[in-house]
């Protein structure tokens, strides 16, 4: 399992590359590896998911850092 850092990063990169659809992105990629069989797979794209989103949100928590 990746690590939360991994995770953040991840999402870091798909914001970069794909701007707000990077959400969307994540998730099309979680729900492939999910028709694969792959559910480890699809837990960690749906964490990316959720980070890219939550980085995005124009609400962020008061501990978020924006890099």
């Amino acid at each position: 399992m990746p690590s939360n850092a991994d995770i953040v990063r991840t999402a870091c990169l798909l914001i970069e590359e794909y701007g707000e659809m990077a959400p969307m992105g994540a998730s099309i990629r979680a729900d492939h590896l999910s028709d694969r069989g792959d559910q480890a797979g699809h837990a960690v794209w749906m964490r990316v998911a959720q980070v890219a989103e939550d980085l995005l949100a124009e609400d962020r928590p008061p501990d978020t850092a924006v890099h």
